[in-house]
């Protein structure tokens, strides 16, 4: 290979990882706080919009749904645009949308104001949280690839954390709306700061024409030695002709494999956004005060920020099937728990808590699972289809959660019956393992 020739994916695993990196992560990691504080936030408010408006059960679980269906339809629309246009483009316009609409959201004066705005801040969130799975996946070396993105979707659960704190002191200062200014109010923030210091993909430029100048700095930052320049030539792996976009995610024996990661996003995301979104009004109804109530539901976020670096780090030792299989057969029985302890608080956060270790930290393992399983020119388009899939279970169930209230169904039925797509998940995880994809 000529002198002048430079393997983009070759330089990123042979050097250590450098304060450019690091930075891609931490700003990617704020993203994701806000992410997650974004999409909770209506759960934590739910009881109060409810009486305001006049909501029903059944018409509240719409609600919560109507983000995660913009979410679906911004990872859908935004993954494939962050193959062909970059990464991120994407994330700054994802981040003004989240932002102005969040904003909205706090002006509503109907039912209606309210859905839509709800859908529009939730295309932001649909196309912020796969893009910068990606743009992390595609800076870090292979040896520390999970590490990297695990330790960036942390920021995830942290901001859902985040979300229930800040929640349960706005609300009784400033009322419900606050809460949105608040949600807004950051990720319009983050917009001038991602334009000027977050940069593109190394792996993307490589595979366009007439970006050497642009490639070059961001590999001289990397790795100061390599010399490189706008005339260097640029490598990185590549599918082949043809197969691009949704297209590839079907091509070259990736079928099943895409099919089986579409089966455990749908079935880990149902009941996650399911407990997540209707948890403070299971317990406001159990008898705990809307503020307690908020509390005591964000230890299943706490948890997922200590599962998603257990897993990351049992996907090191074990692999990724054993471990995800494991994890979501130990999530299943702890869902199940969690309808059977309501009645004590020390019991309810302790099973919280260790569900969200199992059932989020497995979503952050499936999250690295996916990126491993494309390569450069359908990685977006794979996790953010996957992600859009996993959005259709997210929508789903808590839709089924608010008829089940509605119909006065057992708080015990409801948790057992959100334990059955863990075990789908765990499943899907072993069939996947079969086909040799961890």
């Amino acid at each position: 290979m000529p002198s002048d020739t430079i393997n983009i994916d070759e330089l990123l695993d042979s050097n250590p990882i450098g304060a450019l990196q690091w930075r891609v992560v931490v700003l990617c990691f704020v993203l994701a706080v806000v992410d997650g504080f974004d999409a909770q936030i209506i759960a934590y408010v739910a009881p109060l919009i409810a009486d305001q408006f006049a909501l029903s059960p059944e018409a509240m679980g719409w609600l919560y749904s109507t983000a995660l269906i913009g979410l679906m339809a911004g990872a859908l629309t935004g993954s494939p645009v962050a193959d062909r246009i970059g990464r991120k483009p994407v994330i700054v316009l994802s981040a003004a949308v989240m932002g102005v609409f969040a904003l909205l959201t706090a002006t509503a004066g109907s039912a209606f104001e309210l859905f839509l705005y709800r859908f529009l801040t939730g295309l932001g969130l649909g196309g912020v949280m796969p893009t910068i799975n990606i743009l992390t996946a595609e800076f870090a070396p292979a040896r520390r690839r999970a590490l990297l993105m695990t330790t960036m979707f942390v920021g995830f659960p942290i901001g859902i954390t985040a979300g229930g704190v800040a929640a349960a002191a706005l609300i009784n200062l400033f009322g419900w709306e606050s809460v949105f200014v608040l949600g807004g109010v950051i990720p319009l923030v983050m917009v001038p700061l991602l334009i000027a210091r977050l940069p593109e993909s190394p792996r993307f430029l490589a595979l366009q024409a007439n970006r050497g100048a642009a490639l070059a700095r961001i590999v001289n930052r990397i790795a100061p030695r390599a010399g490189a320049t706008a005339e260097s030539r640029f490598l990185t792996v590549t599918p082949e002709q043809g197969s691009v976009g949704v297209r590839a995610l079907f091509s070259e024996g990736r079928t099943r494999t895409t099919l089986l990661l579409w089966v455990i996003f749908f079935a880990n995301l149902l009941t996650m956004f399911a407990i997540g979104g209707w948890m403070p009004t299971v317990l406001n109804e159990a008898g705990y005060p809307l503020d307690r109530a908020i509390l005591v539901s964000v230890m299943s976020a706490m948890g997922g920020v200590i599962g998603g670096l257990l897993i990351a780090l049992l996907i090191d030792r074990a692999g990724a099937v054993r471990a995800l299989t494991a994890g979501f057969l130990a999530a299943s029985v702890l869902v199940v728990l969690i309808g059977q302890v309501t009645h004590s608080v020390a019991l309810v956060l302790i099973v919280l808590f260790l569900s969200g270790l199992a059932g989020m930290g497995c979503q952050f393992g499936i999250n690295a699972l996916a990126s491993n399983s494309y390569e450069t020119g359908a990685r977006a388009t794979g996790l953010g289809w996957a992600l859009a899939v996993g959005r259709i279970g997210a929508i789903i169930g808590p839709i089924v959660v608010g008829t089940a209230i509605g119909m006065a169904l057992p708080v015990s039925q409801l948790f057992l019956l959100g334990a059955i797509p863990m075990l789908v998940a765990a499943a899907a995880v072993f069939l996947l393992g079969r086909l040799k994809v961890s």
